[in-house]
């Protein structure tokens, strides 16, 4: 990620409608996964730190670790202190000692080495123990905004089948999520990238926009987080993966 751009997620994401649609989400996804009140949590990946305070609020053990050290000051900015830098592709953690590990918006990244980073995940998280994804969505949809945020890839279900399904990890649910958005953001990324010339800066899409508007938005995600819970949505622009680690006797 470009570094003013973790500023930029630090000041928009306790707001924004965007990133506290997405913590219901991975709440949710917790909540499947019925963890103890102390189980140990990692987040990779962590960026400023919203999603690890949302876990710090409901777990004991909850730790994040970022390649930025930019990202970590921010998270110890939150009041968030073990937290450090490191490299998802190689982890500085001992096998299986994490109850369930997430990474949200991480494996998009050029940094990522796709195969490594979840054998990585795999290796730290204990057999029955929980893997956590957010991931793109639609690889035509890559814009200006994942530039900024150093984005290369974005994912189907065939293509998370066919990444994360390794190491021992087992898919166990699969979702598209903002789908109601998808169509207006298609559109809107289409026409920016039209419009762009080839030496404007990279900018990623985190605004705050109007209350009236981020509360509107908000309210129609939760909508959408809703029907989710009874049908499955056929598309989205960000996807879902929950994982569980099999090992022996799992």
């Amino acid at each position: 990620m470009e570094p003013d751009e973790y500023g930029r997620m630090f000041d928009a994401e306790d707001a924004l409608w965007w990133y506290r649609a997405l913590r219901l989400y991975l709440g949710d996804a917790f909540d499947r996964a019925r963890l103890p009140r102390d189980a140990r949590i990692l987040d990779v990946g962590c960026g400023s730190g919203g999603n690890l305070a949302m876990l710090a609020e409901r777990y004991g053990r909850v730790a994040g670790c970022d390649l930025s050290e930019e990202a970590v000051r921010l998270c110890r900015a939150r009041g968030l202190e073990r937290v450090l830098a490191a490299d998802l592709n190689h982890l500085p953690f001992r096998a299986g000692v994490f109850d369930a590990v997430l990474a949200s918006d991480v494996f998009e990244c050029r940094e990522v080495d796709e195969a490594a980073a979840i054998a990585e995940i795999a290796r730290i998280t204990r057999p029955g123990g929980r893997v956590i994804l957010t991931v793109a969505a639609f690889q035509f949809l890559l814009s200006e905004h994942d530039a900024a945020v150093h984005s290369v890839r974005r994912y189907t279900r065939a293509r998370a089948r066919r990444a994360f399904a390794a190491g021992g990890l087992e898919i166990i649910r699969m979702s598209y999520l903002f789908g109601l958005f998808f169509l207006p953001i298609a559109l809107y990324r289409l026409a920016r990238r039209r419009r762009r010339g080839p030496e404007a800066p990279r900018r990623s899409d985190v605004f705050l926009p109007p209350l009236p508007i981020n509360a509107t938005l908000l309210a129609a995600a939760r909508a959408e987080r809703l029907l989710g819970s009874a049908v499955s949505l056929p598309l989205g622009t960000t996807l879902l993966v929950e994982l569980v680690r099999r090992g022996p006797g799992v």
